[in-house]
This record gives C-alpha cells, structure tokens and sequence, in this order.
C-alpha cells in the first residue's frame, strides 16, 4: 500500500468512479481477498531517504550529500502544514513546469529546508525475511542493483522531480 492507493480505496468503497489519471489503486481487493496490487511500493518522508519494499527486501536510498540537496518544496498554495509562507520563501520561488497530476498548472518552486538526519545512515537495504525488525542492514550489490532500477521506475512513474535523482546519486 502506498498513501496514493488511499483516495481510489475509498471512492471505490463508496461507489464513486475513480479518475483515470489517479495514480493510486483501489485495496477493495487486496482487503477482501489479500490480491496484491503492486509488485513494489515506493515510501518516504519528503527530503529524507526514498524507500521501496518488494516485501521480501527493504531498500533505503539516501541522500549523496551531507547538505541534502537539490531538494525544493512544490505547491499550488503557498503554505506548510503550520502556517503561510515566509516572504523570504516567497522572493525565492519560481514558477515551475506542471506535473502529470497537477492537471496542467503549473505550480511554486521553492527550496525546502533540508533534513540532515538522512544523510549520515546513508544507503540501507534489508532482508525482512531473515531480519523483520530491520534491525541489520546487509550489503548485496545485485539486490540493490535490481531494487535501484525499480526505484527509478517507480519515481519515474510517480512524475519524481527531477533534481531528486541527482539528490539520491541515481544521475
């Protein structure tokens, strides 16, 4: 499951047709009659590390940098979950290219304040077979490989900006 999948999950539970440009799936039948509906989800925090599971493995990519960048904030509204904009947030925007789902407005481009947390735990991967605690990271070049390939579908697929593949080291 993916947060995506929450919006179609409940127009479906309410017999609301689902748009065809939602990027999330319906969970009726991952609920009723425990059907997948993805081979692989892609998970995060904005501006930390960008997670995928397959459900056997757990891959955390991290930031390249220590400072944590590219990484902009992109709205149609300009406020955080707490408050508007500051002015000095606003000086600094730009306009930037619509995204698949902003259903072709363009939206405001501004630069985020970096997490720095991520960074320093740099690139996990798990085996939650043999470790569901994620507790022990293990070290495969060919998992990874594989799971980093998906990652950038799964981004590409999700209308990831950009800059955030530079972010990650993935460019």
């Amino acid at each position: 499951m993916q947060t995506i999948d929450l919006a179609p999950t409940l127009l479906d539970y309410f017999q609301v047709v689902i748009p065809e440009d939602m990027q999330g799936k319906s969970l009726k039948g991952t609920v009723e009659k425990d059907e997948p509906i993805r081979k692989y989800a892609l998970f995060g925090i904005h501006g930390g590390h960008v997670n995928m599971t397959d459900g056997r493995y757990v891959y955390m990519r991290a930031p390249v940098e220590p400072e944590n960048r590219p990484l902009y904030n992109y709205t149609l509204m300009p406020a955080h979950m707490r408050g508007l904009f500051k002015e000095s947030e606003l000086l600094a925007m730009e306009l930037a290219e619509p995204f698949s789902f902003t259903k072709g407005f363009k939206t405001m481009k501004t630069p985020a304040q970096a997490r720095s947390e991520a960074h320093p735990f740099g690139t996990l991967l798990f085996d939650l077979e043999r470790d569901p605690g994620q507790l022990y990271p293990i070290k495969d070049s060919d998992i990874e490989v594989g799971l980093l390939e998906e990652m950038a579908r799964l981004m590409k697929d999700a209308d990831a900006p950009s800059e955030q593949y530079e972010r990650l080291g993935m460019i």
